[in-house]
């Protein structure tokens, strides 16, 4: 089972959760500039870059095990497929799957099988009945690879927290590599089964589950502490191998944009994320879980279409109330199961934040996201990242997450390029917003350089104001401020929690008014202090 491609992280562990459940899997590697050439010998003109980076990739993935490796092509076909997810509307994910088996057979690996996993219950070409085609599509599987993927979001975003603050920052890389090992091992060797006991079965028939072993399921991830234990392994690599010197002013920079663009890492994205920490940046990358709540969210729009269309197509009759009363009991059975899940989601986001020291920020509400869009970009738009890439702009500035928002998404991308003409009414009403959308391609990385490169200059400026003011209004020299971190190795801890305060974005200015906090409560720094100053006197 050949699959990708997110980031590094997500790629990893999904694999290992894939053999940990007993599949034979890999994932391509990152998509390189080599890849997309290949795919653009292979597709047809006119694709977004994603299908062409991918595309390639794959093509390039064969082409090695043919020719490097010696396997026959009957044999490719036969034992190896491709497994990705699609999507429908006016985004061109959903013709994915068209575009990767044409580019196949033109590649000379014809039958090759693509499965898609998407919102249309397996993709074109593909019967619902027979959604899998080999590939065995329970909750236990859902259930593992989702937990797989919020382990690498939050892996990823306490990374990039870290990175740009890390005292040995070359160490960083190392450590990631040594977490990500950990967590290989753990999800290859952990047990994903689900043993139904008496009670299930009893209870199953008043559940919408299909089986008492899906039911397990359920309630076993109510239990599972695995997920705690690995993710509290990293924190403990991370505190012995890396020590933060937070009193550097960095600004924040929000990802948002397209789907792929926003998750890649490598020439997909001109490696944005790697080029805005060589420039001094923090990097705040949106998980795919937040992308998973939001397609969650919608089914509760579609429960309600289908609940109007089912009130208004009932007869009149004497039965006429006693259906109405059916359609809006399946409406509001529905709704809360779909609130349910989403609980359950948060939930289980919340529990990996806390084992691996709580800094990562929670996901936010979609139902508080799509208040916010909605004036912009109607909820109902679908395809893409809907009211997402709005909603989360506006979202950011007003609760001051980000001192810039990167919006990336890929060249000619119908669904993003609709909300960078809405991004123009949002500009309009905030002016001050800074806001730059990029569109990456297989080339011009210089000239989306140069353009981040002036916004970015805006972000630095606001965050070395905001440490300064910080200094000001705590009346400290950073001096000071070093001398008192030097004495509390503690407060370099990764994890040593930082009280965010009103209108202050940038993680310096909020440390340095943190430990002015702590000086106040110290006595034996006043004393210190006190003792300073008298030295100090005597030798005037």
């Amino acid at each position: 089972m050949i699959f990708g491609s997110l980031s590094t992280a997500h790629d990893r562990l999904l694999k290992a959760t894939l053999q940990g459940l007993g599949y034979r899997a890999d994932h391509l590697a990152t998509p390189t500039r080599r890849d997309f050439q290949t795919g653009r010998e292979y597709c047809t003109a006119g694709q977004c870059n994603p299908v062409y980076f991918v595309t390639g990739a794959l093509i390039n993935y064969l082409t090695r095990l043919r020719d490097e490796e010696g396997v026959a092509p009957e044999r490719i076909v036969a034992d190896y497929v491709f497994v990705t997810v699609g999507s429908c509307g006016p985004c061109r994910f959903g013709m994915y799957e068209a575009q990767y088996r044409a580019a196949l057979h033109k590649a000379g690996f014809d039958g090759f099988r693509v499965i898609t996993f998407d919102k249309k219950a397996g993709g074109d070409g593909h019967d619902p009945g027979a959604v899998g085609d080999g590939f065995e599509t329970n909750l236990r599987l859902y259930r593992a690879l989702l937990n797989g993927l919020f382990a690498a979001d939050v892996l990823n975003a306490v990374f990039h927290q870290m990175r740009p603050y890390a005292v040995d920052s070359e160490s960083v890389d190392a450590v990631l590599e040594e977490c990500l090992t950990e967590c290989e091992t753990i999800l290859r060797d952990k047990s994903y089964e689900a043993h139904p006991g008496w009670m299930t079965r009893l209870l199953r028939p008043l559940t919408p589950l299909g089986s008492a072993e899906d039911l397990a399921q359920f309630l076993g991830q109510l239990r599972d502490s695995d997920y705690v234990r690995m993710l509290s392994r990293c924190r403990s690599i991370i505190e012995r191998n890396i020590k933060v010197d937070r009193l550097r002013a960095k600004p924040v920079v929000k990802i948002t944009g397209e789907f792929w663009a926003q998750t890649t890492e490598g020439d997909g994205n001109f490696r944005m994320f790697q080029f805005l920490e060589s420039e001094g940046a923090e990097v705040r990358v949106e998980p795919i879980a937040a992308w998973i709540d939001y397609m969650r969210h919608n089914l509760h729009g579609v429960a309600r279409d289908r609940r109007v269309v089912a009130v208004d197509r009932i007869p009149a009759g004497p039965l006429q109330p006693l259906r109405r009363l059916g359609a809006w009991t399946r409406f509001l059975f529905q709704d809360r199961l779909l609130r349910l899940t989403g609980w359950l989601m948060h939930r289980e986001y919340d529990r990996l934040r806390a084992a691996i020291g709580g800094t990562v920020p929670p996901l936010t509400g979609q139902l508080q996201l799509e208040r916010i869009g909605n004036p912009y970009y109607h909820s109902r738009i679908m395809g893409g990242e809907g009211y997402l890439e709005i909603a989360k702009n506006i979202h950011a500035f007003h609760h001051r997450q980000a001192h810039m928002t990167l919006s990336l998404k890929p060249f000619g991308c119908m669904p993003s390029t609709q909300s960078d003409g809405a991004q123009a009414a949002v500009l309009s009403r905030y002016p001050e917003m800074n806001f730059l959308p990029i569109e990456t391609a297989g080339d011009g990385e210089l000239n989306a350089y140069s353009r981040v490169q002036m916004s970015l200059s805006e972000a630095k400026t606001q965050s070395r104001d905001e440490l300064r003011q910080a200094l000001h209004e705590c009346n400290l020299s950073l001096e000071t401020v070093q001398a008192y971190v030097v004495r509390h190795p503690h407060l370099g801890d990764p994890f040593h929690p930082i009280p965010e305060h009103p209108g202050v974005i940038g993680r310096g200015a909020n440390f340095i008014r943190h430990v002015a906090r702590l000086m106040a409560r110290d006595p034996g720094w006043k004393e210190q202090q006190r003792v300073n100053t008298g030295i100090l006197a005597d030798k005037a």
